[in-house]
């Protein structure tokens, strides 16, 4: 799982490199052209289109029915439930494509939150550093943080023994990516510190081994397995896109801009949705 993660991470980085230093809006229209493309290729190519292109003529069929009979209460009521099977049919067909999408739309959706969901620390900005051991990894006093060049530790550990959990906080005084190193048990664990540098993908949290905790942190390497560490996490804050005198989540103009893309596409590709 880390190889492949490793892999789509990296045609990310391709992909996303024309855009590290340009607007941010940028970057997340053309990802949300590339996100409608493909969703839109993978619904036409696990759909059944004739059924699909069948069951849309015979609603509005049905709905015509509707208006031009209004008066015959029979051949209403006949419209209209077959209006609701004709719907229920429907679904059914768009069903199988949607379970297609879900996960290459997973995926998209991780890696562009790398990128957008969470902004790096500004120089000179606090950050908690958070280390999470397993129940069997020893005295949390034997826990420890070392800081590269460039970042201080900026106060002693909180040591939060019901948690098994240590907390710093680091400052940094130049950008770039760093590797906080931490001891414990004798064995030596690194995590990655974004300060200042837009566009570089951020992962918070770097986890053990695991299909899911891998496929929702993909960012890093995964903790070697077994070991004294369950997890360790940057406290990045929350990322966010100018619109006016607003800030907007990510996630939300991703899912216009895809679908308004899809939309826009469905005739140039010759999709039936």
């Amino acid at each position: 799982m880390s190889v492949l993660n490793a892999v789509i991470a990296r045609c990310f980085d391709l992909f996303f490199a024309p855009f590290a230093h340009t607007n941010l809006w940028v970057g997340l229209v053309v990802v949300s052209a590339l996100s409608g493309a493909i969703l839109l290729l993978i619904f036409r190519y696990t759909s059944n289109q004739h059924g699909l292109r069948a069951a849309k003529d015979r609603i509005v069929g049905d709905l015509l029915e509707v208006v031009l009979y209004r008066d015959e209460l029979r051949v209403v009521l006949r419209a209209q439930l077959s209006v609701v099977r004709d719907n229920l049919r429907y679904l059914g067909y768009a069903l199988v494509p949607l379970a297609f999408m879900v996960l290459p739309a997973g995926v998209l959706l991780l890696q562009i939150d790398l990128r957008y969901g969470r902004r790096p620390v500004n120089v000179g900005e606090p950050a908690i550093v958070s280390v999470r051991l397993t129940p069997d990894a020893g005295l949390l006093d034997a826990v420890s943080l070392t800081a590269p060049p460039g970042v201080q530790i900026g106060s002693p550990a909180l040591r939060i023994q019901s948690d098994r959990e240590v907390d710093w906080r680091v400052v940094a005084s130049t950008p770039g990516r760093y590797d906080l190193r931490i001891q414990a048990a004798g064995k030596q664990f690194t995590k990655t510190l974004v300060v200042g540098q837009r566009g570089e993908p951020i992962e918070d949290e770097r986890v053990q081994p695991g299909l899911w905790r891998q496929f929702v942190h993909p960012g890093e390497a995964p903790l070697p397995a077994g070991g004294p560490v369950h997890s360790i996490r940057v406290a990045y804050a929350a990322g966010s896109l100018p619109l006016l005198r607003w800030r907007l989540s990510w996630i939300w103009p991703w899912l216009v801009l895809s679908m308004a893309f899809g939309y826009a596409l469905r005739g140039p590709l010759r999709v039936q949705i």
